[in-house]
Order: structure tokens, then C-alpha cells, then sequence
């Protein structure tokens, strides 16, 4: 069985090159808990801090962080400090957020996501997920070269992803595919745990590939165990039975998003209904696109139906707190993927 460990500086000086992913003089801060909390952020004791310093140009250390980022250890990631207290704050940080990258990078959602589903794929590679160590591993032939850039198609998805929201995804498939750039999939019976598709080719648009990672862990957000009874069938379903995932629970996330949004219908242009194409082919679409939107946007004022539904996920405090985390890790993805992108 192969064993990969992915560390830190690997993936960055894949991203970066070494002459161009550390600042003059860079203070490297390592948390030594790295925890971060959206809605309890608190000040971490000055004995609690290693602080690093270095005139070098080259990566000489594993955490390796610009000087107004942090390291998150367990997760080898960093992020931005969140700046906020409780939910209203959290809002406007995310909001200031978003703002800043859109004024360095342009619209974070310009790109339509790209997901289809596993239909007419080629598998490639198939790796177990390590979350504690945050280590793929195999026990197919395959070469350390590329397991080395697989560990890399993961990274990117989960230095954007908190582990905590994101541990019942274990398993990573690699495949081949010209219209699908990623998937998930159940690979259980019960719904527990869950497979993450990353097409093999590294999609160059960083917005297009923002849009679709948020959009596929949406469904997995959406459509896991904890939202939908697997076992009851349509005709003893007393609540949301969509034929395609279930029979969901009363207060499922999709169950207030359809008896909303879709139960009804309605007139007018289809812009002003949808946030993209896509969104419109099912009730789960529609979900996992709003979401995309409602992370990578700035608060809207409703002046629509498409609004109204991104305005529907601030309803939950902890869906505001998993934005607010996922745009902190947003901001450190995006300035390693521009540099990349100018190599």
C-alpha cells in the first residue's frame, strides 16, 4: 500500500515556485490550536504563538504563510484571522470579504460550475482520505509522480473546505472526462460517507473552479444522511420526496428551499429566478448553485426570487459561520492560484 503525505510546502511550491511564494521578511504564525470558530473568535495567548522569522527567498519551512495569514496546523492550510464575534459581524466581515477579492480578481462567480454528475467518465485513480493526517493512500500502482499532483487536486479542494465540515468525504476518485470537472457520490449504503470526483486535468479558470467545488460539497451538505431518511420509500414519505435523492426530513435544508422556492412556481424572466443555467434543471441544482452564490457574493437586498434564495441560507447561523471560514481559506487559495497563473 502506497502512503503519500502531502505536506504544506509541496503544495505550494507547486503553486508558486519558490521565487514567488514568500514576502519579504514573512512572519510565519503557527496556532497551536488551530481551531477557528466564526461565531467565538478569541485572541490566542502570546504564548500559545510561535513566530517565525526568515530574509530568505526560498521555502525553507513547512507552514509557510504570508505575513497576514495563519497557519492551521492540522490542516496544513492557511487562512486568513476572522475578524468577527457573532453572526451579524460575521456577515459584514464575509461581505468586506468577498469586496476585496472581487476588486484584485474580478466576479468570483463570473464561470458557470461544471459538474455533471459520474455519467461517461474514466476512472484513474481511486485513494482513501486520511483526514487526521491529511493523507491519500492506495493500494493501486501508481507512481509517486502522480499520486504527488492527485494529492495536489485534493488540496485545493480541501485547503478551501474546513475539516470539520468536510469528514465524511473519505474517499477521492481521479478520472478523465471533457464536460465534468467534479462529482460526489455516496459510497455506503447508509449516506454516512462520501466520494469526492476531481477531474484530472486542472481547470485554469481559479472562478470556475470555486464555483464547482462549493457547488458539489453543497450536495453532499444537502443530500447526506443527516437531511434525507434513505430507507423510507415515495409512498410513505410524509414530507420532500425527490425521486433523484430521497425522502427528506421536515426540516431539511432542501425541504424549506423547495416548499420556498419550488413548490409554487412562478412568472417572470428566468434571470431573475436563477442564479445560473444549471440551477434551474432540479430542486438540487438549484440548491447547490445558490450556495456557490451565497458564499462568493456580497449580501443581497432581495430585489428577486434568485436573491430571496440566497438570502435563505443566512437563516442559518451555521451556514453563515461555514461562509465565513470558507471565504477566510477563499482568500489564501485565490493569491496562490493568481501566482500560479502567471507562471
Amino acid at each position: 500500500m502506497k502512503l503519500f503525505h502531502f505536506l504544506l510546502v509541496a503544495f505550494i511550491v507547486l503553486l508558486l515556485g519558490c521565487e514567488e511564494s514568500v514576502e519579504d521578511n514573512p512572519v510565519v504564525t503557527v496556532y497551536a490550536k488551530p481551531a477557528i470558530e466564526a461565531s467565538s473568535v478569541k485572541e490566542v495567548p502570546e504564548e500559545e504563538i510561535l513566530e517565525l522569522e526568515t530574509s530568505s527567498d526560498e521555502i525553507e519551512l513547512l507552514n509557510v504563510c504570508y505575513s497576514n495569514e495563519i497557519y492551521i496546523e492540522e490542516e496544513k492550510a492557511c487562512s486568513l484571522k476572522i475578524e468577527c464575534t457573532d453572526n451579524s459581524s460575521c456577515i459584514e466581515w464575509g461581505n468586506r470579504v468577498v469586496e476585496d477579492l472581487e476588486a484584485d480578481y474580478g466576479s468570483l462567480v463570473y464561470e458557470e460550475s461544471v459538474a455533471t454528475g459520474n455519467e461517461g467518465i474514466t476512472l484513474l485513480a481511486s485513494y482513501n482520505v486520511d483526514h487526521e493526517g491529511e493523507v491519500i493512500y492506495t493500494e493501486q500502482a501508481v507512481t509517486e509522480e502522480v499520486m504527488q499532483y492527485h494529492s495536489h487536486l485534493w488540496y485545493s479542494f480541501s485547503w478551501l473546505v474546513p475539516e470539520q465540515y468536510r469528514k465524511e468525504i473519505n474517499r477521492l476518485e481521479v478520472f478523465e472526462s471533457g464536460d465534468t470537472l467534479a462529482y460526489v457520490s455516496m459510497h455506503d449504503r447508509y449516506g454516512r460517507f462520501w466520494t469526492l470526483g476531481m477531474n484530472n486535468e486542472d481547470i485554469e479558470l481559479a472562478s470556475e473552479t470555486l464555483v464547482t467545488y462549493l457547488h458539489e460539497y453543497a450536495h453532499f451538505l444537502s443530500l447526506n444522511q443527516s437531511q434525507i431518511d434513505y430507507w423510507v420509500p415515495e409512498k410513505r414519505c410524509t414530507s420532500l420526496f425527490l425521486k433523484d435523492s430521497g425522502c427528506f426530513y421536515e426540516n431539511a435544508y432542501l425541504s424549506n428551499f423547495y416548499k420556498r422556492f419550488w413548490e409554487q412556481g412562478g412568472q417572470g424572466k428566468i434571470e431573475d429566478f436563477y442564479v445560473s443555467r444549471y440551477a434551474m434543471y432540479s430542486p438540487e441544482e438549484d440548491f447547490s448553485e445558490s450556495f456557490a452564490h451565497f458564499v462568493l457574493t456580497k449580501t443581497p437586498s432581495g430585489q428577486n426570487v434568485k436573491e430571496e434564495k440566497l438570502l435563505f441560507f443566512y437563516e442559518y447561523e451555521e451556514l453563515v459561520q461555514l461562509r465565513t471560514e470558507i471565504l477566510a481559506r477563499t482568500a489564501t487559495w485565490l493569491v496562490r492560484s493568481a501566482l500560479k497563473a502567471k507562471k
